[in-house]
């Protein structure tokens, strides 16, 4: 049995895949989502293969078609289409999936909220009601969706932000790891500060010496799949608004209100788009750019005629 990054090996693949996390630690890389996906596949192959000691296609496949996430096999075929290369490095005779066979993601359009949206959304947010096996959800939920909206992070930067990443005294956030593997130093509002303040005296005082600033209750980030959740819960318990987004659509809209804002400063794009491809931590200009050519198609959709900053009244 092998343990790493707060997860459990069993299968005889164990000492390879902390093997191949080690290495990709040693190289600067995040293994946060990757070890959890890993243990899925460990937990796979103790349960239906005990005896497996090698990757062959039969196996990579078998768990790629496994359980609730198999509709995400995309993904669950890159996970081990990289551990079969791992393997393949080091001299062990490994099945890798081809570059071919992964099918592409067409990612749809994301939902653009309208000023009474939003406001329905976080008004929603604000009335979740306590839950015994969640004792800091009606703080936390709150909180972490607004710091996705104002902030534009992504859901994995929201909920691995570590309390020592949240300065509101100086009102900064610090994102480590982020995608690409590269930090980046935010400038918040005065407002938000001074609700991650709130939050962080009533969070110390249920959790001391908490590491996560959104610290689940027996410790650690919270998981994707309860953000995911949580969010659904939200958007249900305001009537069901944004039918079909996901919590990843809150960094979407402050991409897209962010240029109309900017749109109706008449602002020159070419000399800003910089800042915000800085902020909102893009490795190239051209994730950038899509919001851009997003706009034309979804303006006639949305009501931006009362925006004058990104969120001025809803972190009230």
């Amino acid at each position: 049995m092998i343990a790493n990054f707060n997860t459990t090996y069993n299968s005889h693949f164990a000492p390879q895949i902390k093997s191949m996390l080690e290495l990709r630690a040693s190289l600067g890389r995040s293994n946060r989502t990757l070890s959890f996906n890993l243990q899925s596949f460990d937990r796979f192959v103790c349960n239906n293969y005990p005896d497996a000691d090698k990757l062959t296609q039969e196996l990579a496949q078998q768990w790629c078609a496994d359980g609730a996430s198999a509709t995400g096999s995309g993904y669950k075929m890159n996970v081990m289409r990289g551990f079969g290369k791992y393997l393949a490095s080091i001299g062990i005779n490994a099945f890798v999936f081809p570059a071919s066979w992964i099918p592409k993601n067409r990612p749809k359009l994301p939902h653009i909220f309208t000023d009474a949206e939003l406001w329905q959304f976080f008004s929603a947010a604000d009335s979740v009601s306590p839950h015994f096996n969640s004792p800091m959800w009606e703080y936390v939920i709150p909180v972490v969706f607004r710091i996705m909206f104002a902030c534009g992070l992504r859901p994995q930067e929201a909920r691995f932000l570590k309390r020592s990443d949240v300065d509101y005294n100086h009102c900064v956030i610090l994102v480590t790891e982020s995608k690409g593997y590269k930090d980046r130093l935010l400038p918040i509002c005065e407002d938000l500060a001074e609700l991650c303040r709130k939050y962080d005296t009533i969070a110390n005082a249920k959790q001391p010496y908490r590491e996560f600033f959104f610290q689940a209750p027996k410790g650690g980030a919270y998981r994707n799949a309860w953000l995911t959740a949580q969010y659904h819960r939200v958007r249900k318990l305001a009537g069901g608004i944004a039918k079909g987004s996901v919590p990843y659509d809150l960094r979407h809209n402050y991409a897209t209100k962010t240029l109309m804002r900017w749109t109706e400063e008449k602002r020159d794009f070419y000399k800003w788009l910089p800042y915000l491809s800085t902020y909102m931590g893009h490795e190239t200009f051209k994730s950038t750019y899509y919001y851009v050519h997003l706009l034309p198609e979804r303006l006639s959709a949305c009501d931006f005629t009362k925006i004058t900053g990104i969120i001025p009244e809803v972190v009230r």
